[in-house]
């Protein structure tokens, strides 16, 4: 099959390599569809500090292909997604509902080969079924969604709390129509003026840019969804957040960034991490085909396998949203 395959930071090239093949409990999976991520990014430039060469990419859709011995309630040629973090499903922390910081889980297109392939070999137990009318475009949002989704289990605003979504990225904006949904009043704030523009046409009340914006709103937010991953936010957050407010964190910052804790005291502030999912996806692809989400305005556009190379390159444009990969 080909594939792209990650032989060194910066270096991905477009190989025929072995076909895999399903083993016990194991699906074989015909990509259709794929989602450039920030962790692909990430991986591309030799974070993680896995092994290479790895084929990365977790976010698809496609057709079961093949299915391996012990597989039941799926079929050859069924339209599946997939939930790409493998928890081992026998440790305290599984066993508790938190499969999702399982320290012995297995990241897909990181740890394994991943999505950026004709074919993916994935546990029968991490693949969905899609529904019939929920469109491969829609659909291959599910694993985002899912991560905001699972964010919102953890702090879901109320409709007197004043909400504000720090970072208007992919994250940022699903988070935002999740939130504006529930008719809670909901702030955007991000850097770049075409992502607030964006945000104020899938319902954000208000939008923040400037840095005289930003000082001028402290205080004053009760709910807030850090999804930017710039290492400074937790500290603009603090501030931004009024007393008794909640911050919930869905990013991962490439580095470190001193926090005030003075103001998590004098507040008493609530900071909750949000790690990507748990049993979210079939929820996360009912909220899609129920269109309360609007995709189109993510979708920046498709690239060919051979062209993903520079779609990672090219990652961090502001213009750019969430790419597809045509397999």
């Amino acid at each position: 099959m080909k594939a792209a395959l990650l032989i060194e930071p910066r270096k991905l090239v477009i190989k025929d390599v072995p076909k895999p093949e399903p083993g016990p409990k194991d699906v074989l999976i015909r990509v259709a569809l794929a989602g450039i991520c920030g962790s692909d990014h990430t991986l591309y430039h030799g974070g993680f500090g896995v092994p290479l060469p790895v084929i990365p990419g977790h976010e698809a859709i496609g057709r079961i292909e093949k299915i391996g011995d012990g597989v039941s309630g799926l079929a050859v040629g069924q339209r599946v997604t997939i939930q790409p973090n493998f928890s081992c499903g026998s440790c305290r922390l599984c066993l508790s509902g938190h499969k999702n910081i399982c320290p012995s889980k297995v990241r897909l297109g990181v740890d394994t080969n991943g999505v950026f392939a004709e074919f993916v070999k994935v546990p029968v137990d991490y693949v969905w079924p899609v529904p019939d009318g929920l469109e491969d475009e829609i659909a291959v949002f599910t694993e985002p969604l899912a991560v905001t989704v699972h964010a919102m289990k953890i702090w879901a605003p109320q409709n007197r709390d004043r909400t504000l979504i720090f970072g208007a990225g992919i994250m940022g904006l699903l988070a935002l129509q999740l939130v504006a949904a529930e008719g809670v009043d909901v702030s955007a704030c991000d850097i770049v003026e075409s992502r607030l523009e964006m945000a104020k046409q899938l319902g954000a009340s208000r939008i923040i840019g400037t840095k005289a914006a930003v000082e001028s709103m402290h205080g004053k937010f009760d709910v807030i969804y850090e999804t930017s991953g710039a290492p400074e936010a937790l500290d603009q957050v603090m501030r931004l957040a009024a007393p008794l407010g909640k911050i919930v964190i869905l990013s991962l910052p490439g580095k470190d960034h001193p926090v005030p804790t003075r103001l998590i005291v004098r507040k008493e502030l609530q900071i909750m991490g949000s790690l990507i999912y748990t049993d979210e996806f079939p929820e996360s692809m009912d909220i899609l085909k129920s269109g309360q989400i609007k995709t189109d305005l993510l979708n920046t556009g498709k690239l060919s396998l051979s062209e993903i190379d520079d779609g990672l390159r090219n990652f961090t444009s502001p213009e750019r949203m969430k790419m597809l990969v045509e397999i």
